[in-house]
């Protein structure tokens, strides 16, 4: 009812708008008892990425004190000067009258993420899960699709060739249905009610978007199977594991690839008919749309000279992912500048080669990268390990603190942390906890983490899973742990729309990407430029303006959810483009402008630059940008996009 609720603050859907111009932040000293009931009204109480009723349930059987320490610290909490509330979407109330409804294809740890991110932060309506793991799809769907009522027809696929299937399926009916309503020449009153039994659920059920949450090498095969349908897609990142498979996709989304990337004029420009977004999350993070604000509307750095960014993937995190998991391995997943960094490659792209959507991109000159796999390796072994290769059977894994058991077991599961990464070593670790107690979800862990492999295991079994109880030192891993990339650009002349010239002046930009910190996901930027420095501390940016020598921080929106509230704008961003499409009588090309703020060609170019660096590493050398591009690019693809 009206006036039940506390006043909600500004939310702006644009991905490059924080609030209207005339909008003045909250101040805490000036409205505290407002501030808190917005608070209140918006914030999780909970952590989302390990919460559950059934963990809950764990923690309340969990002794009060350990001698264990969670990976969650406790922050300081900050003293908010100016601040702005991103607010949680109340999940009660009801949709907006033909809300976007989507589809999300993989059910993972990713997949959830999203599916989170969907019903706390946009108007969209996630309808339907494909996985072929029956466990994720009933997950997903109990939380997030039929709840607690009847699972429909529609609602689940064990893949996504189900769905295309399906989807196939059920054009074909309504077509039919179109073209010959009344095949018997009945009334229509006697024809009411039947055609939806001819036909099925699926001649009622339509799904306006895709999500792709699958593993990096699916997705070139799941784009360009679903881009004949003309359905809106978002892809989680990478776009593709090799330059080949981002290019196949680009072709089957109808987007040329410019042999000089300045000649495009328009770096927003979308395929024909449908929306396409990419999981780069930094981009709707609302401090990185912070500092681009700060760069482009306020001025405060002049002309950008140099960014220096850095990103902490955490020493065990990165042991998680990197060396026992799913992106060990560059030949069965890529290089981590790509599956880890390719969104930080991208947030340098953002600001210093494509300034507007619409804008023409200030391409690279060159690109250099240095980096190794520097620890995890056998010659780092301790040798107080011997030759043991899994850590249950390590002499010393009570001294090392990359113990598998010390991570999943001792500071995860014991401490009430059944989420991730405990959860990715034992999908269903929260029902064993539920039907046979702490000592049954021990006893799965441990027997999980005592898998192991020997020289013998065939390479297809080894290639095929996870080992999250092997030895860091013992793995096949072949992954950068420590990596650099340095990115430079030269003056280049615009012809500006009123016939004069100007001169986009020339830059650097550096990216360090290391395991050995003690933040996860953490980040560290830096803009230097001819007026000012920006310094991003924590979620604070601390600016110095040279020509006053006057210092003064900015603070973001407090955000919710994943990657510093990236996944809630990504979702905000792309469910707000689908719904102008749908509801807003707006173009593709506008929306994918206004909301998304990137084209599938500024995608494909932030790939290339990944490979392009990941070239310059291995051979050693300074890739020149303008070359690179049109032989690996325009030259070598000419053919086959000719087909």
């Amino acid at each position: 009812m009206a006036g039940t609720n506390p006043p909600r603050p500004f939310i702006s859907h644009h991905p490059h708008q924080l609030r209207p111009p005339s909008q003045p932040y909250l101040t805490q000293l000036e409205h505290p008892p407002l501030l808190s009931r917005i608070l209140e009204f918006t914030l999780p109480k909970t952590n989302t990425h390990t919460s559950s009723p059934k963990m809950n349930k764990l923690k309340s059987l969990l002794p009060t004190s350990s001698k264990f320490k969670s990976f969650t610290r406790e922050q300081p909490t900050p003293q908010f000067t100016h601040t702005t509330i991103l607010p949680k979407h109340n999940r009660n109330l009801p949709r907006p009258p033909n809300a976007p409804r989507l589809l999300l294809i993989g059910g993972g740890s990713r997949g959830a993420a999203i599916a989170q991110a969907i019903e706390d932060g946009t108007d969209g309506i996630l309808v339907s899960v494909a996985d072929p793991d029956p466990g994720r799809r009933k997950d997903i769907g109990q939380r997030f699709i039929w709840r607690k009522g009847e699972v429909k027809e529609g609602m689940e696929f064990e893949s996504w060739r189900g769905f295309l299937e399906w989807e196939l399926r059920r054009r074909e009916l309504r077509l039919g249905a179109a073209s010959n309503p009344n095949p018997e020449g009945k009334s229509q009153g006697e024809t009411k009610g039947k055609t939806d039994d001819a036909h099925g659920e699926a001649s009622s059920v339509q799904i306006d978007a895709v999500i792709i949450a699958t593993p990096d090498r699916t997705h070139r095969e799941i784009v360009t199977a679903l881009a004949p349908l003309g359905i809106h897609i978002m892809c989680e990142k990478p776009l593709a594991t090799t330059l080949e498979d981002c290019v196949a996709i680009s072709r089957s989304l109808g987007v040329p690839l410019h042999s000089t990337n300045v000649d495009s004029e328009g770096s927003a420009s979308p395929g024909p008919g449908a929306l396409f977004a990419i999981g780069h999350v930094m981009r709707y993070a609302p401090i990185n749309q912070l500092i681009r604000e700060l760069i482009f509307e306020e001025g405060v750095v002049g002309d950008i000279v140099s960014i220096e960014h850095t990103e902490n993937v955490g020493w065990w995190h990165f042991a998680h992912s990197y060396v026992r998991g799913n992106w060990r391995n560059a030949q069965t997943s890529g290089p981590t500048l790509l599956t880890k960094s390719c969104h930080d490659i991208d947030f340098l792209m953002w600001l210093l080669c494509a300034p507007s959507p619409t804008g023409k991109p200030h391409t690279p000159s060159s690109i250099a990268s240095f980096g190794s796999v520097s620890h995890f390796k056998r010659a780092r072994k301790p040798p107080a390990a011997d030759s043991a290769t899994n850590c249950l059977s390590c002499p010393a894994e009570k001294d090392c603190h990359f113990s598998a058991k010390s991570i999943y077991l001792e500071k995860g599961l014991r401490m009430g942390l059944g989420g991730w990464p405990v959860n990715v070593v034992v999908p269903d670790i929260e029902d064993i906890m539920q039907e046979g107690g702490m000592r049954a979800a021990e006893e799965e862990l441990l027997r999980k983490l005592e898998d192991d492999y020997t020289p013998e295991t065939p390479t297809e079994v080894v290639d095929g899973k996870q080992w999250y109880g092997r030895c860091v030192y013992e793995s096949d891993n072949n992954v950068c742990d420590d990596q650099t990339v340095h990115i430079t650009w030269e003056d280049n002349t615009v012809t500006l729309p009123d016939g004069s010239a100007t001169i986009r002046p020339s830059k650097s930009a550096t990216l360090h990407m290391t395991a050995f910190a003690e933040g996860i996901c953490t980040k560290r930027t830096r803009v230097l430029g001819t007026k000012g420095e920006i310094e991003r501390r924590g979620n604070v940016l601390a600016v110095c303006d040279f020509t006053t020598g006057k210092f003064y921080e900015k603070r973001p929106p407090v955000s919710i959810g994943g990657h510093g509230g990236g996944d809630h704008g990504l979702m905000r961003a792309f469910v707000s483009a689908v719904d102008a499409v749908k509801n807003l009588g707006m173009s593709v090309e506008q929306a994918q402008g206004k909301f998304i703020g990137c084209g599938v060609e500024d995608i494909v170019r932030s790939h290339a630059v990944v490979f392009a660096a990941e070239e310059a590493r291995v051979d050693r050398r300074i890739v020149d940008w303008d070359a690179w591009w049109r032989e690996n690019v325009i030259d070598s693809h000419a053919d086959s996009s000719e087909a």
